[in-house]
């Protein structure tokens, strides 16, 4: 079965099958350096394990999703939070309107959009970050550009179950939808992403060959 990225059943499944865990929050927040005074956003939100991990220390935080399922999770988690404001929405339909950020987050979300689709997130959202803020993208990134994808798949599948191991053959199937049916992009097609919002690559982590996080910089 076929979803689209705006559909609520697609974010379900998605957040059921691919979503970050909840225990590597505490380690994004210190490689996006959040800090007192920081004001956070974070795209492809869930349940708000990352919002929750940040909030004894920045001063207000944006979740963004397009799960009603997960949001309404979220807004029970918080309630009464102030700081937190959560808004249902598709990334491509995000409006900042008068809000300024100086961190953001994406994690296992962006790969959902198109090159030409990343291009234009960035850029409609470029301008709501300060000069200074960081944004930090955990995601598939290959060591090659999604063209080669063909020609690297063999050894992107012995990546694959080298790192997976004995759970390889039950998360195959999903595992290898990613890269059919989403949009993970080399080195070269996330910097042209994030440049189309004014942002800078500072810091590459690799931790798979077709895995790792990315911490830009606005120019």
């Amino acid at each position: 079965m076929t979803y689209s990225r705006r559909d609520n059943k697609f974010a379900g499944r998605y957040n059921f099958l691919g979503s970050a865990p909840g225990e590597d929050a505490p380690a994004c927040a210190e490689l996006l350096r959040v800090s007192q005074g920081d004001r956070l956003i974070e795209f492809g939100c869930g349940n708000g394990d990352f919002l929750a991990a940040a909030l004894g220390t920045v001063d207000s935080a944006v979740g963004v999703d397009i799960s009603a399922n997960r949001l309404a999770q979220a807004a029970l988690r918080f309630k009464g939070d102030a700081r937190v404001e959560l808004i249902k929405s598709a990334l491509l339909d995000f409006d900042p309107g008068q809000r300024t950020f100086t961190k953001g987050l994406s994690r296992k979300t962006l790969r959902l959009l198109t090159d030409k689709e990343k291009n234009r997130f960035f850029g409609k959202i470029g301008a709501s970050f300060s000069p200074g803020a960081l944004f930090l993208i955990e995601d598939l990134v290959l060591d090659f550009e999604r063209a080669e994808l063909d020609i690297n798949r063999p050894g992107l599948m012995k990546d694959c179950a080298a790192y997976y191991g004995a759970s390889w053959e039950r998360r195959k199937k999903e595992v290898t939808a990613w890269f059919k049916q989403e949009y993970p992009e080399g080195i070269k097609a996330w910097t042209a992403a994030l440049q189309a919002g004014g942002f800078g690559i500072i810091r590459r982590i690799r931790k798979t060959p077709f895995y790792g996080s990315l911490l830009a910089e606005r120019q």
